[in-house]
């Protein structure tokens, strides 16, 4: 077997060391024998044997067509480049498969669609339907292996005589799509697994300039998702094309609900908000539920973190690259609408609109009005000037909230309502993680300025401030913050504001800087935090607003490191048992939160075991910074609640009480304290953390964890590379 790579090969080498024997001084041995004549063998081989190979890359190269008859050559290599031989209908670990789609244009209309061919049948009755394939074990001859990694795959199926029970009709004046599918599975647990696709019309055997369906990129779903989140069918589905393929306008579950890929991704984003109406009327939840494997399955947990929910450039970006970006807009298909929609829109099927098509009377543009007060509000600033602190320890300034133009925004157009009430937070140290808990709680920091005790608003509708509080006695010397956190009100779908108290009105945060200072100094460059989240990522994932007082990602001037903790509480409002108190400190929350904790207790999709997703990565002095590398932080209490691993104690007894952790092992307790061994909690102590009652202690600690944990050790424990 010869290694085929772009370095000298082994044979090479081999032969090299043979002459420069040769070439050396002294006697060079008795001549050998002849040799006798060889053994007749099979044709050599070039490249890897597949059953050796990491990782397989597949590239379709070609397809031909005859009297029905699709062939298609194709190539599998490693990421070095080498081919890979040796692929087998007859190896059982081998599972290998082909599909076929063609992309339809609906008549009388634009939409396309891809269709799939091969369909086979999904329930007794025969009227739903799935995906077929051709596999090479089912047909061992169809595949010539040509011994260098590259191969020929003849379909066995003729696609003018069969009959598919779906229907559709094979047309090779149409765009056809062939995928492959390739998921090896070897007892020793390595796993292989590849996707590959091939567009061109059999007709004229175009791959070029050919009509497509290209609306969305799978780069735009790791946006929120992680790569691992989205193999589909354990591992087996990887690619977007594979999935617009399979998931298309004939298969649905056994039960006739669409998997429809629009149709699936809009139902399946809705989450819990997804409603519909029963038998009577009534509007109820109607949660995405589908018939699979392992029984019913509904998408009811919170599955799309962004509000609003039709904020349909959140998938549907601005990419020039998509040859079909727009398509969404002008010819929206109907299966899609119904997704979110439910069964509102089958009310509207008449014999006026038989293929219910939605564009006829909607735009589907409308549902970027619901962004417009999120867009016109990015354009609002909030001024704050004259900032003092007396002898007495009272803060006062003037603020003035202005639209884009410099107008002032009168009171009653500031929402006030729950978590939402209009407020600034005041703090200081910045640098350094904000206010001590202790001295200065967040909410004596924070200032209500609809609360007529503590700010007063002026006829040109300024807002003037003085609260009391209770700061260190240097204040004037250190970093000062004061964080405007409001909404503002505007005509829902529009850009127009407007009073709050109008039946439509509809509130949007207002996106403005902390405005930051150092009192005795108004020259001095203010320190800032070190760079640990990269916001864009959480609003490009967030989109426009986050759970509550959404004014950037500046969360941590109210959930500060050793915030106490707080009570999970049950559906009637009673805390839970002693076991389910959390802390509410940034970091805590933020690696807990569903869909952030790699499955426990989260959606099991959004993975966010990829610490790059959200953290930074900054070019500072040394070269490249990350928001997550250890020892950066000392000097720090994080509070964390009193859980004990390995030790079942009685609530009764034991009640939960706030713990504090240095900060390298706070940021493992956020995601692991549930899982630690006493053997992990031992090796975090011995190396200079601390865990436990005493707030100094935690802070005095010195840990020597970045030693060995550094941002690329951390990545790969996590299962990435850096």
């Amino acid at each position: 077997m010869m290694i085929k790579t772009k370095t000298t090969t082994l044979a090479l080498l081999i032969a090299s060391t043979m002459m420069l024997s040769a070439c050396s001084d002294g006697d060079d041995g008795k001549n050998g024998e002849d040799g006798t004549p060889g053994i007749p063998g099979t044709p050599g081989t070039s490249g890897l044997n597949i059953d050796m190979a990491n990782e397989a890359i597949a590239n379709i190269t070609q397809a031909s067509y005859s009297n029905g008859i699709i062939s298609v050559d194709f190539e599998l290599e490693n990421k070095q480049g080498v081919g890979l031989f040796g692929l087998s209908g007859t190896n059982p670990f081998h599972d290998f498969r082909f599909s076929l789609a063609q992309l339809q244009t609906t008549e009388g209309s634009e939409l396309k669609q891809w269709m799939s061919l091969l369909n086979e049948t999904t329930n007794d009755a025969g009227t739903t339907f799935e995906q077929g394939f051709e596999q090479i074990k089912n047909c061992v001859e169809c595949l010539v292996d040509h011994k260098n990694g590259t191969y020929t795959y003849t379909f066995k199926t003729d696609l003018t005589a069969s009959d598919d029970p779906a229907g559709v009709t094979f047309d090779p004046a149409l765009t056809q799509r062939i995928a492959i599918e390739m998921q090896f599975e070897y007892d020793s647990g390595k796993e292989l697994a590849e996707n590959a696709h091939f567009d061109w019309i059999p007709a004229t055997n175009a791959s070029e300039g050919i009509e497509t369906r290209d609306l969305v990129t799978l780069q735009t779903c790791y946006t929120c998702h992680q790569p691992d989140s989205l193999k589909a069918h354990g591992g087996r589905r990887l690619d977007m094309e594979n999935c617009q393929s399979c998931h298309n306008g004939i298969v649905t579950d056994p039960n006739a609900v669409s998997v429809e890929l629009g149709h699936m991704v809009h139902a399946i984003h809705m989450g819990p908000n997804r409603e519909g109406k029963d038998e009577q009327g009534n509007i109820v939840p109607m949660p995405y539920t589908i018939a699979g494997y392992g029984g019913d399955h509904a998408f009811d947990y919170p599955a799309f973190p962004t509000k609003p929910f039709m904020d349909c450039a959140t998938c549907h970006v601005e990419d020039d690259t998509l040859a079909d970006k727009d398509l969404w807009l002008a010819n929206a298909n109907a299966n899609a609408c119904i997704g979110c929609h439910t069964d509102s829109p089958a009310q509207h099927k008449s014999d006026k609109n038989p293929q219910l098509t939605c564009t006829d009377c909607h735009s589907a543009a409308v549902h970027d009005n619901h962004t417009k007060p999120y867009q016109a509000a990015k354009e609002y600033d909030v001024s704050v000037s004259n900032v003092a602190i007396s002898a007495a320890n009272e803060i006062s300034f003037e603020m003035k909230i202005v639209d884009g133009t410099g107008n002032a925004v009168a009171q009653n157009e500031i929402y006030k309502k729950g978590y939402s009430k209009p407020y600034v937070v005041i703090s200081w140290d910045v640098e350094k993680d904000y206010p001590d808990f202790d001295q200065s709680p967040y909410s004596e920091r924070r200032i209500d300025i609809k609360d007529a005790n503590k700010a007063t608003w002026n006829a040109d509708n300024s807002v003037s401030v003085k609260v009391g509080m209770n700061f260190p006695t240097d204040i004037a010397s250190r970093s000062l913050e004061v964080l405007p956190v409001l909404k503002v009100c505007f005509t829902e779908g529009t850009s127009t504001r407007t009073a709050c108290d109008n039946t439509d009105a509809y509130p949007a945060y207002v996106q403005t800087p902390a405005y930051r200072t150092v009192l005795d100094d108004n020259e001095a460059v203010v320190a800032m935090r070190r760079a640990i989240v990269d916001n864009q990522t959480c609003h490009s994932c967030h989109s426009f607003e986050f759970y509550h007082d959404s004014n950037g990602v500046n969360c941590i001037a109210c959930h500060t490191n050793d915030k106490k903790l707080g009570a999970v509480e049950d559906t009637n409002g009673d805390a839970v048992a002693w076991g389910e108190m959390k802390s509410t400190s940034f970091m805590y929350k933020a690696h807990r939160a569903k869909g952030h904790d790699n499955g426990h207790g989260g959606s099991g999709t959004i993975l966010k075991t990829d610490c790059m997703t959200c953290h930074a990565e900054v070019e500072g002095w040394g070269g490249k910074a990350y928001g997550f590398e250890l020892g950066r932080n000392a000097g720090q209490a994080h509070a964390v609640p009193s859980f004990i691993p390995g030790k079942q104690n009685d609530p009764s007894l034991t009640p939960v009480e706030t713990w504090y952790a240095s900060s390298d092992a706070a940021s493992c307790i956020s995601c692991h304290q549930k899982y630690l061994s006493d053997a992990a909690m031992a090796h975090m102590q011995s190396n200079g953390a601390y865990f436990g009652p005493d707030k100094q202690q935690a802070k005095s600690a010195k840990e020597a964890c970045a030693t060995c944990h550094s941002p690329e050790k951390i990545m790969e424990h996590h299962g990435h590379k850096l």
